[in-house]
């Protein structure tokens, strides 16, 4: 009886109670996670990004935030899922809110995907979408060279791959509140040649969205292959000091990362998306070979709205 007044009380889940699903809360344990679509799902994504860097007096100092609306299409054709992301309207602030590439890609006109389970099998419209964006947006031309640099579109191309699997790692019947880690690994879904994970574990259900959405985080390691914009938001915004301005050589970072999940489980169309990185970038004096380290905290949130009828 408690089970199905929970379950009435959620709107558009109502369904839910006709079918096998089984919730913390009600007694069970464990519930079947799925990726099956009956008909084309309309989302509105809100996408909103924090870059913060640690100065000398180990104060936070926040540079950057990002945000943009963009709106999504779920459909499937026999075992593939596709999404199509048409962007909306911008609302970045900060030093460089028009220059970090990962966040410029949610402002490609038209990005489109396709995957089968965990795998992304196609991915088009960024790259022409990127280079168009950047020809179109005001800007000093030393940043527009530095955009446009074509090593940037596989690194964006694999942000894209990456965050569909993270959202696709659970499939079939998973705990509900457990590590999970070792029956991923024996099921072969934390293979990843580019980021190591060290654990994913299970938190049970959050309501987001009007939608009873099973909560996990995902805790890896990770490094950045393109971490010039943090580095110029840190020593080119008076962050620190001018002269760190000449640390120009042996550029890199490494990020620990948790990154949070709620998704449906009967559609496994996310309902948040959550990213917190805490960085160590290392640059380096080409003259001195003097080397320094710096800190940042970058979050990335991502809320899933389903567009739904009058009548819903």
């Amino acid at each position: 009886m408690i089970c199905n007044k929970l379950l009435a009380r959620f709107g558009g889940l109502t369904l839910l109670c006709a079918i096998p699903v089984m919730f913390s809360g009600c007694g069970e344990s464990e519930i079947t996670v799925n990726y099956t679509l009956a008909a084309p799902v309309d989302v509105e994504v809100y996408t909103e990004s924090y870059f913060a860097t640690i100065d000398l007096k180990g104060e936070e100092q926040m540079g950057t935030i990002t945000a943009a609306y963009v709106d999504l299409n779920y459909s499937t054709a026999g075992d593939t899922t596709k999404v199509q992301r048409l962007y909306r309207v911008n609302n970045s602030r900060g030093y460089l809110k028009n220059f970090m590439p990962s966040e410029l890609a949610w402002r490609v006109k038209e990005v489109n995907l396709a995957a089968v389970d965990r795998e992304v099998v196609s991915l088009t419209g960024l790259d022409d979408g990127y280079d168009t964006l950047l020809h179109h947006i005001p800007m000093p031309e030393r940043w527009r060279n530095q955009l446009l640099n074509p090593d940037y579109k596989p690194h964006l191309r694999r942000l894209e791959k990456h965050r569909w699997e993270m959202d696709h790692l659970l499939k079939g019947t998973v705990p509900v509140k457990a590590n999970i880690t070792q029956m991923l690994k024996d099921q072969g879904r934390l293979n990843f040649a580019l980021i190591q994970i060290d654990s994913v574990v299970t938190k049970g259900f959050e309501n987001r969205d009007h939608r009873h959405c099973l909560d996990y985080k995902i805790y890896l390691h990770e490094k950045e292959s393109f971490p010039y914009y943090i580095w110029e938001q840190h020593v080119n915004s008076n962050i620190v000091p001018e002269k760190f301005k000449a640390y120009t050589a042996g550029i890199k970072a490494e990020y620990d990362t948790e990154f949070e999940v709620m998704i449906d489980p009967e559609t496994g169309i996310p309902c948040q998306e959550r990213e917190v990185k805490v960085g160590t970038h290392t640059m380096v004096h080409p003259v001195t070979k003097d080397t320094v380290t710096f800190k940042s905290n970058i979050t990335h949130e991502r809320l899933f709205n389903i567009k739904r009828g009058e009548k819903e």
